[in-house]
């Protein structure tokens, strides 16, 4: 199966009931940074081959809970792995913006939620930034989802036509 667009994502269009896991559904387990590429080719935790070719305009990152089929076989959904990471912490927004700038000199992939932490992946020099800064940071395992490059556009095409035709025949 080939699947050329996202439909739609279950958190946005209330359909996950609160099923962060997505226990129960067909997914397709991705790492952080094959959110980030248009072409992939994974089976789904059912076994089914999934070929995942996105197009180049609009710019398209793949996000958990994402749809990226609905038919007779059932849905397909992107589960985002849980990594370890830097959760940096602070109460001051004047220090959250400082430290943000310094990072953001070193061109680290970085997600700033919307409780004011800054989470960046775990690597040595980071480690070395953060003391030496003095930034209260804690270490935790959860879903990595960094600004995509280019300001953190995402684009869903509702139309349900999903699957490019041409590419399956091509296949059989």
């Amino acid at each position: 199966m080939i699947c050329n667009q996202i439909v739609g994502n279950i958190f946005e269009d209330g359909l996950s009931n609160g099923n962060e896991e997505l226990r129960g559904f067909e997914t397709v387990e991705l790492t952080w940074d094959e959110c980030a590429k248009r072409i992939l080719r994974k089976k789904t935790n059912r076994g089914r081959e999934i070929g995942i070719s996105l197009p180049l305009q609009p710019q398209t990152s793949l996000r958990h809970g994402d749809i990226l089929t609905r038919e007779e076989e059932g849905t397909v959904l992107v589960s985002l792995q849980p990594c370890d990471v830097f959760v940096v912490i602070s109460e001051s927004t004047k220090e959250l913006g400082l430290i943000a700038y310094e990072l953001g000199n070193r061109h680290l992939p970085l997600e700033v939620t919307d409780s004011g932490e800054i989470v960046l992946l775990i690597d040595d020099p980071t480690e070395v930034l953060l003391n030496k800064l003095h930034v209260h940071y804690e270490i935790q395992c959860r879903r990595f989802r960094p600004i995509p490059k280019g300001g953190g556009h995402h684009h869903h095409d509702h139309d349900h036509g999903h699957i490019d035709q041409s590419l399956m025949s091509s296949k059989q």
